[in-house]
């Protein structure tokens, strides 16, 4: 049942997410309201994930598991992570692919290695998508901490 709720409050930020924002502006991870202006951000990963409240930060901050792939989707979608692997296998990316298989999630690029990576995603959800690309296993395969 608590799965379900998840996967449903997950499924829901992702469409008012999607359908509501312009390209590249930050959401927060736990009410799925755009940031505009706050400066109210929490650690995490070694980056910094803004929050819109300080109601937000606190349930992010006890417990951020739960919000992680908001959070690293986040991080990737600011700049502070990079892809430097395929999310799905960890294999490395292909240089200057004369066809790159990319999936666009929430208006943002991500490049899988191989046509059968694509196949799989391809036939996800949206939702699903989303938290296949952006899980925790997914982030650690696919995604490094940006250069400053």
């Amino acid at each position: 049942m608590t799965k379900l709720f998840s996967y449903t409050i997950s499924l829901l930020t992702v469409l008012s997410v999607s359908f509501a924002f312009e390209d590249k502006d930050t959401i927060c991870p736990i009410s799925g309201n755009p940031i505009k202006g706050s400066n109210i951000k929490t650690e995490y990963k070694k980056g910094n994930v803004a929050l819109c409240s300080e109601s937000c930060k606190v349930k992010f901050s006890k417990n951020p598991e739960k919000f992680s792939t908001m959070g690293n989707f986040q991080l990737v979608s600011t700049g502070q992570y990079v892809q430097t692997n395929c999310p799905a296998t960890g294999r490395k990316l292909k240089n200057k692919s004369k066809n790159p298989k990319i999936v666009t999630i929430m208006k943002n690029d991500v490049e899988l290695c191989c046509g059968g990576c694509m196949k799989k995603v391809s036939k996800m959800a949206e939702t699903e998508k989303f938290d296949y690309i952006f899980s925790d296993k997914s982030f650690k395969k696919g995604y490094k901490l940006a250069s400053k």
